[in-house]
């Protein structure tokens, strides 16, 4: 198995790039930074030398979302629903009084406006936090594995920002101890693209910090990958941090898997559907066949002839079968001697050809199952009720979205606020959809709802608009007895006043 960027059983290293992912420019190291580190990608070949080899190479699995319209939709609606509607800042729950100061930090890391968002080129707009979040779970769903960059400005130890780093450029850093065809991991990760080469150090390293707790960062040079210890030397370029999260799977042990990895050939054999059906139609529904020269040979004029013959009346019949007379056939003067032309049928088309919306439907909730989407989300409702509907997203969200997003908090957590932002006391919570997740929501927050509530806070709890006449209301002096639900409209009236 070779180090490179293409099939690990071959050893080419140059694989098409998905043109539709983008990689960041190179910035002025002393220069605060608007940018990022990574690489610009063009329309090129692409080798990664210096990096360990994924199971599977990356720009083809990407080129999934292109060529399977389950497996794109699949990775989107999960994506979206992990990260998409955004997250709340909360206290974590084993901190029973969370410090406001590291609020305050983490706040100003994700909502503050000098923090940098970045998922495109130089030039292009800054963007969102939950642009570049949601970008990097799509990756995270489609090759197994996603980058986000931690950005800094030169050797400081301040995060000024996070950009997305397309997940199919990067490869782990091999070591440099490491023989030609040895997979051994060094430190940080590596981006080669067309020669030019960007090195990336791990998420934390300058802020690690020895057994005994005293600090000691590690900086990566971004030029020539050289780890150092310590407050790095003049000479030394450092480099952004990547924060780099798997989809595990047993069969690999540096990088992560796609869940529908499962169903490769499933993909595969419904784009081989796909392409057989558009050829069926595009030759106006008409089973292939075979012309059979026999009593002699033609030239290669003569079999272009032939073909020309053959197309003329097709397109002169349009949607009917073509009829070749004898006649035409032989005033063509083909071969010489007693030259003979038959046509044979190849194939007889049946039922079973002609069952491409039933093979495709089979196909389609193969895949959806191995990524764990209902069946509703992708548009199929042939056996949907509200009512099954309804179960199925909500399940989704349950045993699918929420781990996910609080899994993916937990990284978050550990290695910005924990490690970088030294704010323990503070998580984020993702918000979901779906399914009965509102309504619930509401009930929880009803059950928790007192007397000693602002109204407009305990309205804000429920999903409702605040209510200007009932601000610093109590709920307890507000709250209507007789039919038990708080005031729509202002304060009730009460006996004797």
């Amino acid at each position: 198995m070779t180090d490179t960027h293409g099939d690990p059983s071959s050893s080419t290293d140059t694989a098409r790039v998905g043109i539709k992912t983008s990689l960041l420019g190179a910035e002025k190291v002393a220069e605060r930074i608007d940018e990022t580190d990574q690489l610009n990608e063009r329309s090129v070949g692409q080798t990664i030398g210096q990096g360990i080899s994924p199971p599977y190479p990356p720009e083809q699995l990407t080129s999934l979302l292109e060529l399977n319209g389950t497996v794109a939709t699949g990775v989107q609606k999960k994506s979206r629903r992990e990260v998409g509607f955004g997250f709340d800042i909360v206290g974590h729950d084993r901190v029973s009084d969370p410090a406001p100061e590291q609020r305050e930090r983490v706040a100003d890391f994700w909502y503050g406006p000098d923090t940098i968002w970045k998922v495109g080129p130089t030039g292009t707009p800054t963007a969102s936090p939950i642009e570049v979040l949601q970008k990097a779970r799509k990756d995270f769903h489609t090759v197994g594995w996603l980058a986000l960059e931690l950005l800094y400005a030169g050797a400081d130890t301040e995060l000024v920002g996070m950009a997305h780093l397309p997940a199919a450029t990067v490869r782990l850093k091999r070591h440099e101890d490491a023989d030609d065809d040895e997979r051994k991991a060094g430190h940080g990760f590596v981006q080669e693209l067309d020669g030019q080469t960007r090195y990336f150090a791990e998420a934390g390293d300058r802020h690690n910090t020895t057994l005994d707790g005293d600090p000691n960062p590690i900086y990566v040079d971004k030029e020539d990958g050289e780890v150092v210890e310590g407050e790095p030397p003049e000479d030394v370029q450092p480099a952004n941090e990547l924060l780099f999260v798997r989809n595990n799977h047993p069969n690999t042990i540096y990088y992560g898997l796609p869940d529908h990895i499962a169903e490769l050939q499933t993909i595969v054999a419904d784009q081989q559907a796909r392409d057989f059906n558009r050829k069926f139609f595009e030759y106006d529904a008409i089973p292939a066949y075979l012309f059979i020269v026999e009593g002699g040979t033609l030239s290669e004029s003569e079999r272009e002839d032939l073909r020309g013959i053959i197309s003329q009346l097709r397109n002169k019949e349009g949607r009917r079968a073509a009829i070749i007379e004898a006649e035409e056939l032989a005033d063509s003067d083909f071969g010489s001697g007693d030259v003979s032309i038959r046509v044979e049928q190849l194939t007889q088309q049946g039922e079973e050809d002609m069952s491409f919306e039933s093979f495709r439907r089979h196909n389609e909730r193969t895949i959806a199952s191995a990524l764990e989407v209902p069946v509703q989300l992708l548009g199929r409702t042939e056996s949907a009720n509200r009512s099954n509907s309804e179960q199925a997203i909500t399940d989704f969200i349950k045993t699918v979205i929420e781990p996910a997003q609080e899994r993916f908090a937990g990284r978050l957590y550990s290695t910005l606020h924990q490690d970088i932002l030294d704010a323990p006391d503070w998580t984020l919570e993702f918000q979901t959809r779906g399914g009965e997740d509102e309504r619930r929501q509401a009930e929880i927050a009803r059950t928790r709802i007192g007397p000693e509530w602002l109204v407009n806070e305990a309205r804000e709890a429920l999903g409702l608009e605040p209510i200007d006449e009932l601000d610093g209301v109590l709920v307890g002096d507000a709250f209507d007895a007789n039919i038990q639900t708080l005031p729509r409209d202002g304060v009730p009236e009460r006996e004797g006043s």
